[in-house]
């Protein structure tokens, strides 16, 4: 069973999901990182909020379309500003590079909007 202050993190890239790791767990947030979607749907659920890089879209576009489906808000996908925009949806989006308070600043503001 997750803690409200675990933080899932899906990418496919290692670095990347070390990367934000870190910056989430200085902070003082727990995390679980996974390498696809598949792995992280069920921690999903329970979890503060998930992560998701845009190439998991690509590789796993149905099962990750449908888990930002499902976890709206508390979904935060990164994107590289080179993509293809995303359609309007209820989750957030953050362009990469980003820095730790960029990170920090968009998981707070939909933890402050559902309280």
């Amino acid at each position: 069973m997750l803690d409200g202050k675990t933080i899932i993190v899906v990418a496919a890239d290692q670095r990347l999901r070390r990367s934000v790791a870190f910056a989430l767990e200085v902070e003082g947030y727990s995390t679980e990182s996974y390498d696809t979607v598949q792995k992280a749907e069920a921690s999903s659920g329970e979890a503060l909020c998930t992560i998701l890089d845009d190439e998991i879209l690509k590789s796993e576009t149905v099962a990750a379309t449908q888990l930002l489906k499902n976890l709206g808000r508390r979904a935060i996908l990164l994107v590289d500003g080179l993509s293809a925009p995303q359609p309007p949806a209820d989750y957030t989006t953050l362009t990469k590079p980003f820095s730790g308070a960029d990170l920090l600043g968009v998981i707070n503001s939909p933890t402050e909007a559902a309280k």
